[in-house]
């Protein structure tokens, strides 16, 4: 299993640009957005993608017309997710995360705009950072394949 994990675009569509970019090479089994895209303009910005998982973070704003973008492209979104036996949260509540690794093998996360990858219980936490680089001045993603996690700078 191979797919891109990124995480707080805050509608820096130039970063949402420059990462779309960026990941049109090479082949995925589909992307996650671990929340924060903010505006419906900047989710438009992803049409391209066919098989994207959105969590929605603190900072989004109008949902219905988030989920709306959402239901035209057949992705799948919500607070928590499910995805291929990994789970989406994009906060950072130690009681979601500790339910959430002792069921799954590996949590995506956001929020913090920190990318890192950690151990919490059996599961391995991964934060891909933040696409629009505002708060930490690096703009990353993560790529997941086939247990292997790699954080990538844009």
């Amino acid at each position: 299993m191979r797919f891109i994990a990124f995480s707080d675009s805050h509608d820096n569509v130039q970063a949402i640009r420059d990462l779309l970019q960026e990941i049109s090479r090479g082949k995925v089994d589909f992307y996650v957005h671990a929340g924060d895209v903010i505006s419906p303009f900047a989710l438009k910005e992803f049409l391209e993608l066919d098989s994207l998982y959105l969590t929605f973070g603190n900072n989004d704003g109008d949902r219905q017309k988030l989920m709306e973008i959402a239901v035209s492209k057949g992705w799948v979104f919500g607070d928590v997710l499910r995805v291929e036996g990994i789970a989406v949260y994009h906060g950072t509540s130690q009681e979601v995360l500790k339910a959430l690794s002792s069921r799954f093998e590996l949590v995506v996360c956001g929020h913090t705009h920190r990318a890192e990858v950690r151990k919490e219980g059996r599961a391995r936490l991964l934060n891909p950072g933040e696409v629009c680089g505002y708060l930490t001045g690096r703009r990353t993603y993560a790529i997941y394949e086939d247990g292997e996690i790699s954080i990538v700078e844009f």
